[in-house]
């Protein structure tokens, strides 16, 4: 089902797996579901959750939220947590905080820990098998995953991509999330194609009338992205 608002931004597959730092098919596997077979049988694996925009043609879309979501379970697969118990922490914490997307609310982010611990509690995972163990993983993997990240009301409204600094920003409200310039709404990509075209971050500046500091911000963090899409 797709969700009405105007502003939940729109990701591809490939734009959001570069964001969160991890393969575009696994991504893919986990929002539309995969197939696979055991000796000869087939099995099938449903989506980790259904994501925001409706799945058409096997087109893959993410909304601003669906990223959130996937930033975390990406941060637990690095970890070693098998999918399998992801999937059944997920349904606990639907059930705990009452969002179909539980790891991008308010809740999860100021009652993480409790919430992490409660969704882990007899999970069978050599990582999670205990409470020193289930305390560690929140605080080295769970909670550096929601780092950046703005919350309104509810739920994650912003994410600041570049540690420390609120220059460049992925807001659904702005430029259908990519990230942009923080007040501007230019997004990075076309400053840094503006750079190339004008031969100078000062130039590019006066021009559009952006901090200078947002500019070199700007290019630095396509200059990153662009490493990450090179690995």
């Amino acid at each position: 089902m797709v969700d009405n608002s105007s502003s939940i931004g729109i990701y591809s597959a490939p734009e959001a797996a570069q964001m969160i730092g991890m393969g575009a098919q696994t991504l893919r596997r986990w929002l539309i579901g995969y197939e696979f077979e055991i000796e000869g049988v087939k099995h099938s694996q449903p989506p980790l959750w259904s994501p925001q925009h409706a799945v058409s043609d096997g087109e893959l879309l993410l909304g601003f939220r669906d990223l959130v979501e996937a930033r975390v379970v990406s941060a637990l697969r690095r970890k070693g947590i098998a999918l399998q118990t992801i999937r059944v922490c997920l349904d606990r914490a639907r059930n705990i905080v009452g969002d179909q997307r539980p790891l991008s609310t308010r809740s999860f982010k100021t009652d993480g820990r409790s919430i992490f611990l409660e969704i882990t509690e007899g999970v069978d995972e050599p990582q999670l098998i205990d409470l020193k163990k289930r305390q560690g993983v929140f605080h080295r993997v769970v909670e550096p995953s929601l780092s950046g990240l703005e919350f309104g009301a509810d739920a994650a409204e912003r994410w600041w991509l570049l540690s420390g600094k609120r220059t460049i920003v992925a807001d659904p409200a702005f430029a259908f999330g990519a990230p942009s310039v923080a007040g501007h709404g230019m997004t990075t990509s076309r400053i840094a194609q503006a750079v190339r075209a004008e031969g100078s971050p000062t130039k590019v500046a006066r021009l559009y009338e952006i901090n200078p500091n947002a500019v070199r911000d700007a290019i630095k963090f396509e200059s990153n992205r662009g490493l990450r899409r090179a690995a």
